[in-house]
């Protein structure tokens, strides 16, 4: 499905109740994984009368991660601590930046901004120093990472992340401009004139013969299927072609039971969070 990125199918996943835990180093192989249910009652949506099982993000898709190396972190579970897994694994300080970022050394009780801290100190440590002895591993009193920074630091490292969308922690800013949620769309009536916000995840390019561009954006509640007319997106070319994200002015359009947006007013969307 490499139509559609990974946050995109991730987030898919989550909307319809299926469980995503992030990339740790003791417990994800080098692809992604499904794992049993474990958490609290009730489980979630049986399937063939067992819990619905997880997916566990896998460190291939960890920044700098490559197959081999995936394949390789993976057959050496399990690791005792930070420092066990620098020592054997060998990974640069990127690699191993960037698997903290992710919140991969979770398992061993460290935080993201600990394991930032420790992971610069262990990069290339060398298998001749006594276990322990490697210094400035300690991090200080450093505050825990919020959701909105855990958010860009899982984008940033995986390209995904297991348990939020960006769109996610601007709803109120987007609910204080009037913004529908995309799961709000079909309820619509045709016609009805809105505003939406989302991130964009496709744009015809180039666009038809008769000058439409078509977008699809995308919240943390679904996709939206939006029709630029040539004059709407010409006169906002740079918005309509280069942005991440968009506030997109329109109304409803209904096409063989498809809710469509068809746009009168393109805006950037400040996704700097």
């Amino acid at each position: 499905m490499g139509f559609y990125s990974s946050l995109s199918l991730i987030s898919d996943a989550r909307r319809h109740g299926v469980r995503v835990r992030g990339v740790d180093v003791n417990a994800s192989g080098p692809a992604p994984t499904l794992e049993p249910y474990r958490g609290p009652t009730p489980a979630p949506p049986l399937t063939a009368g067992l819990p619905q099982p997880a997916i566990r993000l896998g460190l291939d898709t960890v920044r700098g991660i490559g197959a081999a190396q995936a394949e390789a972190i993976a057959a050496g579970r399990p690791y005792a601590d930070l420092e066990d897994f620098a020592r054997r694994t060998g990974l640069p300080a990127p690699g191993l930046e960037a698997l903290a970022a992710a919140g991969a050394f979770g398992c061993f009780g460290l935080g993201r901004r600990q394991a930032l801290w420790a992971a610069g100190a262990f990069a290339g440590v060398s298998a001749d120093l006594i276990p322990g002895t490697t210094p400035g591993t300690e991090a200080p009193e450093l505050p825990a990472m919020t959701p909105v920074e855990e958010t860009i630091a899982d984008l940033w490292a995986t390209g995904t992340s297991a348990s939020s969308h960006p769109l996610q922690h601007l709803r109120a800013h987007l609910d204080r401009g009037g913004a529908l949620p995309a799961e709000r769309l079909p309820d619509v009536p045709d016609g009805t004139a809105v505003v939406v916000g989302g991130l964009v995840t496709h744009r015809q390019r180039p666009p038809t013969a008769g000058g439409v561009l078509f977008l699809s954006l995308e919240d943390e509640t679904g996709l939206i299927n939006v029709i630029c007319s040539r004059p709407v997106w010409e006169s906002q070319r740079r918005t309509a072609l280069d942005r991440a994200g968009l506030l997109v002015h329109g109304h409803i359009e209904r096409d063989r039971g498809a809710t469509n947006l068809v746009a009168t007013r393109l805006a950037p969307l400040r996704i700097g969070l």
